[in-house]
């Protein structure tokens, strides 16, 4: 089968996708690449295999291209993506899939009417660690499953203006959304580990969120002649928010997200609790830590004692996609993730099958931004998370 000929919207972020095509050249090509911003395709345009283009329609338009890959600002995803279904295009859109529910009843709807294969990127799923996790949740290793926690902790402050000053898409967005406004990352593996979609579903969900002081306190020292920033009150953003969900099972779910608090960045952390087993995240740059019933320290009446190292398991209980493809996917970005993305978006659309993360998933994950805000406007109250999935199952 001829290789899947895909176009990059969104040149910078694109890159990533890009490198990660010429690792699986024998089943993707870059055939093209979109930017609105001239300087974004200055890299692209000695390339005499991939085609420059300044506007999405001139994509959509051309009959070549077989599926293309969103990595354009987040509040475009949803309307991107249903445009490109409807041209006949399949689609693998970064995160989030969308930021109303509206918007993702609709972009359910056109991927179901046009049949075409859609996929979210959130390349955390495929992290080895977190993969891992999910094959030894398949094999009983945890028993069941009672509490999952995430958090996204990364200071992208300096994301949120361009050089001139002027505000970017995430400054913006911090101006106008409030909650937990990027939670995929967190709930991406979580959701995973539990099934969520197939074997289990989340009903409902609640957010806390703290004051937004971070981001002015940044503006007031790093652009003190414009005090329209630096004014609280143009920022509606959280500096931290907390967000608790339940499933029709009754396991309870908490996400963290804060991008604006001054600190190191903490690429993941994760946490699962099982009937039989628990584990933990360190810090970036230490091992994870798993406690096994039966196998790890305990005392005599199976009260738990110290910790292992995960790595111990890696022989026993890596995942078979990493073990299939650890030389190539160890070279690629976000612990490996970048790489089984775009390979398995590959796969999903040459079988024609739904991708690992599919629709209904990158919705319902997506969800948590607007329902978070909804918690918050009703003084922190529980609300029910759609069932994006009912009559799919």
């Amino acid at each position: 089968m001829n290789p899947l000929r895909f176009a990059i919207i969104g040149a910078r972020r694109g890159k990533t996708f890009a490198n990660s095509a010429a690792n699986v050249a024998d089943q993707v090509q870059l055939a093209a690449v979109c930017d609105t911003v001239p300087a974004m395709m200055d890299d692209w345009r000695d390339n005499a295999d991939v085609r420059c283009y300044d506007d999405y329609q001139q994509v959509l338009d051309d009959e070549s291209i077989d599926a293309v890959c969103l990595a354009t600002p987040v509040p475009l995803h949803a309307r991107q993506a249903i445009a490109a279904l409807n041209a006949g295009k399949h689609v693998l859109s970064e995160v989030t899939a969308a930021y109303t529910i509206d918007e993702g009843w609709d972009l359910i709807k056109a991927v179901e009417q046009t049949g075409l294969t859609y996929m979210m990127a959130e390349n955390y799923c495929y992290m080895r660690e977190n993969m891992m996790i999910e094959n030894m949740v398949e094999q009983g290793v945890f028993g069941e499953i009672t509490f999952a926690s995430g958090a996204y902790l990364h200071d992208c402050r300096d994301l949120m203006w361009n050089e001139n000053g002027e505000l970017t898409w995430r400054g913006r967005l911090r101006q106008s959304h409030y909650g937990n406004t990027y939670p995929t990352h967190s709930l991406g593996p979580v959701s995973r580990w539990l099934g969520i979609n197939r074997r289990d579903r989340y009903i409902s969900t609640a957010t806390w969120g703290s004051p937004g002081l971070a981001i002015p306190a940044y503006a007031q020292r790093n652009f003190p002649t414009r005090p329209e920033f630096s004014d609280t009150a143009a920022w509606k953003g959280n500096d931290s928010a907390t967000t608790l969900l339940k499933t029709e099972k009754g396991v309870v779910v908490e996400i963290r997200v804060d991008w604006a608090s001054p600190r190191p960045h903490n690429i993941r952390r994760h946490e699962l609790q099982g009937t039989k087993a628990s584990f933990t995240t360190q810090e970036h740059g230490n091992d994870s830590l798993i406690w096994i019933d039966g196998r790890s320290d305990a005392n005599a009446t199976g009260v738990a004692g110290a910790w292992e190292p995960l790595s111990k398991y890696y022989d026993e209980f890596e995942h078979p996609l990493w073990k299939k493809h650890l030389d190539e996917a160890t070279k690629a970005g976000h612990g490996g993730g970048d790489y089984f993305t775009l390979l398995e978006f590959a796969a999903a659309v040459r079988e024609n099958r739904l991708p690992m993360i599919d629709v209904y998933d990158a919705v319902t994950w997506s969800s948590i931004t607007p329902l978070s805000m909804l918690s918050i406007d009703q003084n922190n109250n529980a609300v029910e998370v759609p069932d994006f999935k009912a009559g799919n199952l």
